[in-house]
């Protein structure tokens, strides 16, 4: 018990390291909701509580927001009752590089079966959408801080865009393999509709005693937007173009029993990417001539009023040298943003049980981790609650919560990361000013599903003797 001990506190130390430095954006409260057929999403292993769910449109709407950089109030000063923009507070919370997310999903169509006494089905059809920008420090540094804090050193004030929409269409299967362990696998047949990328974005600058060197390069492909801008183009009229991106993603999954009050669990989510061919156009700068060395104002050119012609040329040599190629382009690929999640669960009693959640997103190279720790009750067969604690974004003030109503065949149901502190401020303060102004992460799911059949094989289960 004392090496485990030791180990889990060496986890912990390593896990709170890397969440100070990431932003992951996954949701965790709605893993350890059971009684929820949605929880296929986070692992394909894990079965809901009834044999038979149906979900209709509306049956799961999802928002996300989360940024690793800062919150209203480290940028807005309240001082004699005005509001006033603090620049320098801005710039003092930023990170080195600021991720801002905001992600969608909705389900169309989703349906569950279990089908004999261990394997479980599930459908969906679902549309959704990821959205990220990332800011470097410096882009605003140089015109809050000035060009001094940077003298005989460089900066690169590079912003990246990911924005990707798409429809999924998704068969996956749990499978009983024993009493104790239960595998999950789920293949998803991806439809891309627009995306944005940025394969490569730099804009240097450099700064020395009398001169600043500016030097570019730009790589951003773009699907299913161009069009857009045609006043004439009606996408409803060409809808069978964007058909064209397909891709296909796999999540994979595990619950094993390690005895019989506690279950662990790991799963790899949306494995995959879209291949994009409709509506192809790119904008490049090359980096061999993007580059111009600007070493002052010529004051006698000024003084001889020859500054029009002084400006207009000094206007068309940075417009020559970082002139933007915009074009058709050849099909590309992107990835998903793929998830990890390693779970344990452990019942004290009956229908109560406290999770402990680690989670994950790579994407682009980027690794960023999370944590949840909840607390999770069935009353009944009615009513189902969880209670969560997150750290992630930077932040550590993220109090979770989700609610089921089991009134089958109708559930209803509300689940959300960061989603407790809202109502707490709103009976504190009348407003929900407080919950605002120092949110860095948030999500929230909710819909309506109809669930049929409450499965009866784990109530028969002999009820575990209470820890006192």
């Amino acid at each position: 018990m004392i090496k485990y001990l030791k180990i889990s506190s060496a986890l912990s130390i390593i896990f709170l390291t890397l969440i100070h430095k990431g932003v992951a954006q996954t949701e965790s409260t709605m893993y350890f909701m059971s009684s929820l057929p949605q929880v296929t999403y986070y692992n394909p292993a894990l079965k809901p509580a009834y044999k038979v769910s149906v979900g209709l449109p509306g049956s799961s709407v999802f928002v996300q927001y989360g940024n690793n950089g800062f919150t209203y109030n480290d940028f807005i000063s309240k001082q004699n009752n005005i509001l006033t923009a603090d620049l320098d507070k801005l710039q003092g919370s930023l990170k080195k590089k600021n991720y801002v997310n905001a992600n969608t999903q909705a389900d169309l169509f989703r349906v569950g079966l279990k089908a004999g006494a261990r394997l479980y089905f599930t459908f969906n059809v679902s549309a959704k959408s990821y959205n990220r920008l990332m800011l470097p420090k410096e882009f605003t540094g140089v015109f809050i801080e000035g060009t001094s804090s940077y003298a005989n050193g460089s900066v690169n004030m590079s912003p990246r865009v990911e924005s990707t929409s798409y429809g999924e269409i998704g068969l996956g299967t749990a499978y009983t393999v024993n009493n104790k362990l239960t595998v999950g696998a789920k293949v998803k047949l991806l439809k891309g509709v627009v995306s944005a990328t940025t394969q490569r974005a730099n804009l240097n600058l450099e700064f020395g005693d009398t001169y600043i060197t500016a030097t570019g390069d730009l790589d951003t492909r773009t699907s299913g937007i161009h069009n857009l801008d045609d006043s004439e183009y009606e996408p409803g009229d060409h809808w069978r173009d964007y058909t064209k991106n397909n891709g296909v993603a796999f999540d994979l999954g595990a619950t094993y029993k390690v005895m019989d009050r506690l279950t662990v669990g790991a799963s790899l989510i949306d494995i995959g990417g879209i291949t994009w061919k409709n509506d192809l156009y790119g904008y490049q700068l090359d980096p061999s001539k993007a580059r111009y060395t600007f070493e002052g104002v010529d004051l006698q050119k000024i003084i001889n009023g020859e500054d029009d012609d002084y400006f207009n040329s000094l206007a068309d040599s940075l417009e020559k040298n970082f002139k933007i190629t915009e074009g058709r382009i050849d099909k590309y690929r992107t990835p998903l943003p793929a998830k990890m999640y390693l779970s344990g669960a452990y019942e004290i009693r009956r229908y109560f049980t406290v999770g402990a959640l680690v989670f994950a997103e790579k994407f682009r190279g980027r690794f960023v981790p999370g944590f949840t720790a909840s607390l999770n009750k069935e009353f009944g067969k009615w009513v189902g609650a969880s209670l969560s604690y997150t750290m992630t974004n930077n932040s550590f003030n993220n109090l979770g919560a989700g609610v089921s109503l089991n009134l089958a065949p109708l559930q209803i149901y509300v689940v959300g990361d960061n989603l407790l502190r809202a109502p707490i401020a709103l009976m504190k303060d009348n407003n929900l000013n407080s919950f605002v102004n120092t949110t860095q992460y948030f999500n929230l799911r909710a819909g309506v599903n109809f669930v049929f059949g409450r499965d009866k094989v784990q109530e028969k289960q002999p009820t575990p003797k209470p820890l006192y």
